[in-house]
């Protein structure tokens, strides 16, 4: 009985090897949550989603029971480890629909030292800090608060990371912009996000294309 035990772990684990070796999104439903994160069951072994990896808005004692898609972070048989991520699930999903350019409704959920996290249907993009404006900023809190809805472009899609790398430096008309007349570049958001793709073009055709100021105002 025990040998048979054995042989049904270490097929799970086995599995589990494979599905991340596919990249493959996974569903299951979390069965209880802690301090750090939540807790679920794949192929029957025990895996955790740490906190910063749950992406929703809901308390996390509220996800049990819940369904959710989720990707492999860690696979370790031997220390007996499987992380997975919601977030990372939620950003792939996300970013099917996104690509570079493209201008999107947020609001700002959270400000750091380094910048600001934008939420965009869902899931969050960071807005750096040296991409809010082409003028020195010393901190996001004299340019955003928290709540705060805004345009802003999407400048890095980073699928396997999750990451969504986001600009309003991008979009502003003049430089500088976003501090003095921040619904100027929201209102103008759509125009400078086009300049933009035209420019991507050129590079790719070949064509030498100076990306800084003076070209994304030359209209």
């Amino acid at each position: 009985m025990l040998s048979i035990r054995r042989i049904e772990y270490q097929m799970a684990w086995e599995r589990v090897r494979q599905l991340q070796k596919e990249d493959a999104t996974i569903y299951s439903d979390v069965f209880a949550t802690n301090r750090g994160g939540a807790l679920v069951r794949v192929e029957g072994l025990r895996g955790f989603i740490p906190g910063s990896h749950i992406s929703t808005r809901k308390p996390k004692e509220e996800l049990v029971d819940e369904v959710l898609p989720l990707k492999f972070l860690e696979v370790d048989e031997e220390r007996n480890r499987l992380v997975l991520s919601h977030r990372r699930a939620l950003v792939e999903r996300k970013m099917n629909r996104l690509e570079v350019g493209e201008v999107v409704v947020g609001n700002v959920r959270g400000i750091k030292p380094y910048g600001a996290f934008i939420d965009i249907g869902g899931v969050s993009g960071l807005l750096h800090i040296s991409e809010i404006s082409h003028e020195h900023i010393e901190t996001s809190h004299a340019v955003l608060n928290v709540g705060d809805q805004l345009k802003v472009m999407i400048i890095d899609l980073d699928a396997e990371r999750g990451r969504i790398s986001l600009s309003t430096k991008a979009l502003e008309p003049e430089p500088g912009d976003m501090l003095t007349d921040p619904q100027k570049v929201f209102d103008r958001a759509e125009e400078m996000a086009a300049l933009y793709k035209q420019m991507l073009e050129e590079q790719v055709e070949g064509e030498p294309v100076q990306m800084g100021v003076e070209t994304a105002y030359k209209s």
